[in-house]
């Protein structure tokens, strides 16, 4: 996933909200409305980076609606583990 400068920005702030998920410094919920916040804001430059930002955020909605709450976080992470794999990647090649 190759990202414009403006895109790489955005990715980072999604990085920071599921670092922050990880060490319990913010709620799911939080992280689940950076999430959707990032994502209208993505301009297209051929990444995906929109997609993939709009589908963790359903995968977070889907967590907190499906399963117990002591649970909730550890799926969150589990969930969001490729989103952040991609956007470390990407990060690592911009410009």
């Amino acid at each position: 996933m190759m990202m414009n400068n403006y895109n790489v920005r955005l990715a980072r702030k999604v990085l920071e909200a599921i670092q922050n998920l990880e060490n319990g410094t913010r709620t799911l919920a939080e992280t689940q409305s950076v999430l959707e916040s990032a994502a209208p804001l993505c301009e297209n430059d051929g990444s995906g980076l929109e997609k993939a930002i709009r589908l963790a955020a359903a995968d977070l909605e889907s967590i907190q609606f499906t399963t117990m709450r002591d649970e909730q976080t550890p799926a969150a992470i589990f969930s969001l583990a490729n989103l952040r794999a991609a956007l470390q990647a990407a990060d690592t090649e911009s410009p």
